[in-house]
């Protein structure tokens, strides 16, 4: 194996063209060698066939205990993802107590009240940009609604922006993801102190209080994988699917005219550009073959649901309603919080392009996160009347760090301002106020 001619899954190239490296890989073969990260290698899944097979098999471990370099390698890299402590890495009936517990919370949340949490948020957001007639949609809108999703589901609103930062760093694969995911961690614990003292109405509680009598440090495990697993991967959806809007020529004048709803682009934004590129880890517990391909022992073997959403083989790619991308994963690692990251995406996407029903984009051509593990604009300008704040309400919002990023959006009129979108939002919904369809698997 030549390894400087490996594919790479990090660096600016991949960032700014992920399909490039996803045709060399799939030109390998379905299961094919990459580099994840300086000096890492891993194989990566890029058939879907194969891919089911790996999620839904029983040769491969989950943990990455089972990996060779562990943890060297894992601890003076950027992969702090990779590293034991979540949900995520557990296997067997220890996992399948730990998402029973899960489960069970996760269906006494009130997804009604998310919708309505979410909405007020969003237009505090907007608010705070609306008078200035340009944004950065992900970094003052996406990242941030999405982080105040969670930190209230969690019964930590106050923490919003600190869990969203630690969330965003360790995702991102950066110099300071180890750093970030022990903060993240020690803060997870105080959080769960406090509500070991006065329990509220909120997730974290509801796990202290089940019957299962979880620790607390159990307890932080999944309330990591919450914060890991749904922050960052429904703020990539929900940009995702608003630059899909705003571009993409199938949408222009039809989303204006109701025949394209929101759901339907987050639907697409799903298998055509999933918010997490690279995840599923599985590791080899004895030599195996994985779709004809021989796999050592403690080799970690990534999922590509990017590469696997855009597979030209893949069984319904193209049709209505298509949920064959495999976006939210598959077999006993499935996504646990389906409903959950639907209702926020599709209530943030409502409520700002209710707010700023002209919105346009200067630019299609965006570039993407840093690192293996998310698929999702770094920045996504827009412009839009100023004067067009129908129904905008709330508190000035700001960037991620408080300052604007002028230098993602391009004032633009007429022919070079993309296309204008219109209206509202399509509310069909089941009856828990959700329509059910990224890539987190627990």
């Amino acid at each position: 194996m030549n390894h400087s001619a490996l594919p790479r899954l990090h660096g600016a190239a991949f960032s700014e063209s992920p399909e490039d490296a996803y045709a060399s890989l799939r030109a390998a073969g379905p299961v094919a060698w990459a580099e994840i990260a300086p000096g890492v290698r891993a194989l990566v899944v890029t058939d879907h066939a194969a891919a089911r097979e790996l999620l839904t098999g029983a040769d491969f471990a989950r943990s990455p205990e089972h990996w060779t370099p562990l943890p060297d390698v894992v601890a003076t890299t950027h992969l702090a993802l990779l590293r034991p402590g979540g949900l995520q890495h557990v296997d067997g009936p220890e996992h399948e107590r730990l998402r029973g517990v899960l489960d069970d919370c996760l269906a006494g949340v009130d997804l009604h009240a998310v919708r309505r949490g979410v909405q007020r948020h969003g237009r505090a957001l907007v608010g705070g940009f609306a008078p200035r007639g340009h944004a950065d949609l992900m970094a003052e809108y996406a990242d941030q609604v999405a982080g105040h999703a969670v930190a209230d589901v969690l019964g930590c609103p106050d923490d919003h922006d600190r869990i969203r930062a630690y969330a965003r760093s360790v995702v991102d694969a950066g110099p300071d993801s180890v750093e970030a995911a022990g903060k993240l961690m020690r803060r997870l614990r105080e959080i769960v102190r406090a509500k070991q003292g006065s329990p509220g109405a909120d997730l974290t509680s509801r796990l202290l209080a089940h019957p299962a009598r979880l620790g607390p440090g159990e307890v932080e495990l999944l309330l990591s994988s919450m914060v890991l697993l749904g922050i960052a991967p429904t703020a990539a959806w929900i940009g995702t699917a608003l630059h899909a809007l705003l571009t993409e020529p199938a949408y222009a004048g039809e989303f204006v005219g109701g025949a394209v709803t929101i759901r339907g682009a987050m639907d697409a934004a799903l298998a055509a550009r999933c918010p997490v590129a690279n995840a599923s880890v599985h590791y080899a517990r004895r030599p195996a073959i994985l779709h004809g391909v021989v796999v050592a022992p403690g080799v970690p073997v990534l999922v590509g649901h990017a590469a696997v959403g855009t597979d030209p083989a893949r069984p319904g790619r193209g049709r209505p309603r298509d949920r064959s991308h495999l976006a939210w994963s598959a077999g006993p690692h499935h996504c646990p919080a389906q409903a959950l990251a639907a209702t926020v995406a599709e209530a943030a996407i409502e409520t700002v392009v209710d707010a700023l029903w002209d919105l346009s984009t200067p630019t299609r051509v965006i570039t993407g996160r840093p690192g293996p593990f998310q698929q999702c604009p770094v920045h996504l300008g827009v412009v839009f009347a100023p004067d067009r704040r129908d129904g905008v309400t709330g508190a000035a919002g700001g960037g991620a760090d408080g300052v604007v990023d002028t230098s993602a959006v391009t004032h633009a009129t007429g022919a070079n301002a993309g296309s204008a979108y219109a209206g509202g939002a399509d509310t069909r919904t089941d009856e828990k106020g959700v329509t059910t369809g990224h890539a987190v698997s627990a």
